[in-house]
């Protein structure tokens, strides 16, 4: 039996059958699930893609977020209009760095590895990761358990976030550290005042030229 259930045909039929489920019971919000992704107990907002070989579990999805390939999400709030890249990786849990082993078979009843020691949990294995608006995280990032990445955020490739993030920061290496804000002070206040992310696709389709540069989007918008 348990051949049959490892069997690769048998693994692609049934993770197609979940995606088709899901996004019929979704075909009103247009989701969209590549092949052989993997999706547990997510909520999705609108025009949400999930391209092939993503899985996302306990995840929250905004308006317009999309998932690139070989993506691995679990345990998070995501915003709206994020760009998600390949590889990404985000939610894989943490282990404790003061107890006297950090294996999880003497914290943990999940039996990682195959067997455990500890008769209840000791330790939080997993944090919430909240991830704003607009946030890009470039290839192959990694995103530790429980940070914030705020609004406009963008996240290098290959970097490896281990603290919270300030709004329209652009982050980079290892372990991330601030390379530069996108815009100026006043510009990223009024930006996280203007909130454009939250408009309708009727407002965002009559002002989208506009957005090619933050002064004159700004300005319009104050006029």
């Amino acid at each position: 039996m348990n051949n049959i259930l490892l069997n690769p045909l048998t693994i692609y039929i049934k993770r197609l059958l979940v995606a088709l489920s899901l996004q019929t019971v979704n075909y009103k919000k247009h989701l969209s699930i590549g092949n052989m992704s993997v999706v547990k107990n997510c909520h999705f907002g609108t025009y949400n893609t999930i391209y092939e070989n993503a899985r996302l579990i306990d995840v929250t999805v905004g308006d317009f977020t999309y998932f690139s390939s070989n993506s691995w999400v679990s345990n998070a709030v995501i915003g709206k209009f994020c760009s998600i890249g390949p590889g990404v990786m985000c939610g894989l849990g943490i282990h404790p760095t003061s107890f006297v082993s950090t294996h999880p078979a003497f914290y943990s009843t999940q039996k990682q590895a195959q067997v455990t020691f500890a008769t209840k949990n000791l330790f939080d294995e997993h944090k919430m990761t909240n991830i704003g608006n607009d946030v890009w995280i470039g290839a192959r990032a990694i995103i530790l358990d429980g940070v914030t990445i705020g609004d406009g955020a963008i996240i290098a490739a290959g970097a490896v976030v281990t603290k919270n993030v300030a709004p329209y920061a652009i982050m980079g290496g290892v372990p991330a550290t601030i390379i530069k804000y996108r815009f100026g002070d006043d510009e990223i206040k009024s930006l996280l005042r203007l909130q454009w992310w939250n408009r309708d696709p009727q407002w965002l389709q009559l002002h989208s030229e506009q957005f090619t540069k933050v002064s004159e989007f700004l300005r319009s918008r104050s006029g």
